[in-house]
C-alpha cells in the first residue's frame, strides 16, 4: 500500500505523541473529518500500530542482543516460532551474514539475563551452530521499546521450557518469564 504525504505527516505527529486527539489532528492538518478514517486504514493495513512502549533505561532494566547461526532453515523456522511470543524478547529477526538470527532480550538485571541464557535461552536450542552475546548498557535510540512486560498469561512454553520443571525455577534462582 502506498501512503500519502498526509499519512506520513500524521504518522510523524503520532510518533512524537501517540495520544494526540483526533480533534487536534484535524485542526493541525486543516481537515474537518477524515483523520480518524486515515489512521484506522493505516492500522487495518498493519502500517501503523499505536502502543505503549517502555523506557528500559528509566526502569534500570538491562538488555542483550544474541546473534545466532543456525545449521539449517528448518531449525531456523523452529527457533523463530519458539521465541516469537517470548515475553523477554523485544526484537527477533532473520538476518543475512555470518549470523542468521538476531534477538533483543531484556531483563531486570544482568544476573537475570545470564540465568535466561543458561536455562531458557535460544543458544541452548537444537540446530544452533554458534552464537555471540552482546550485553548493552544504555539504549540511545529508540528511547522507548515495545516490551510486553505485563502479560496476563505467560507463553514461555513455546520455547520448549516449562518453568515448573526447570531447576532454576524450582530452586528460586529464576522467577520465570511470567514474573517480569
Amino acid at each position: 500500500m502506498k501512503i500519502s504525504d498526509l499519512d506520513k505527516q500524521i504518522i510523524r505527529v503520532l510518533f512524537e505523541n501517540g495520544r494526540e486527539s483526533f480533534t487536534n489532528l484535524n485542526k493541525k492538518f486543516f481537515k474537518s473529518t477524515g483523520i480518524k478514517k486515515r489512521i484506522t486504514k493505516l492500522q487495518d493495513n498493519h502500517i501503523l500500530k499505536i502502543q505503549g512502549n517502555t523506557n528500559v533505561n528509566k526502569l534500570n532494566y538491562e538488555i542483550m542482543f544474541v546473534l545466532i547461526n543456525m545449521n539449517d532453515s528448518e531449525d531456523l523456522k523452529e527457533l523463530l516460532h519458539a521465541y516469537s511470543k517470548c515475553p523477554r524478547v523485544f526484537l527477533l529477526a532473520d538476518i543475512s551474514g555470518q549470523y542468521n538470527v538476531i534477538m533483543g532480550i531484556f531483563g531486570a538485571s544482568i544476573d537475570v539475563l545470564h540465568r535466561y541464557l543458561n536455562h531458557c535461552g535460544p543458544t541452548n536450542q537444537k540446530g544452533v551452530s554458534h552464537s555471540l552475546i552482546l550485553f548493552n548498557s544504555v539504549i540511545q535510540i529508540p528511547e522507548y521499546l515495545p516490551l510486553n512486560m505485563f502479560r496476563s498469561k505467560s507463553q514461555e512454553n513455546l520455547c520448549g521450557n516449562v518453568c515448573n520443571e526447570c531447576e532454576a525455577f524450582l530452586d528460586g534462582s529464576c522467577e520465570g518469564c511470567q514474573n517480569l
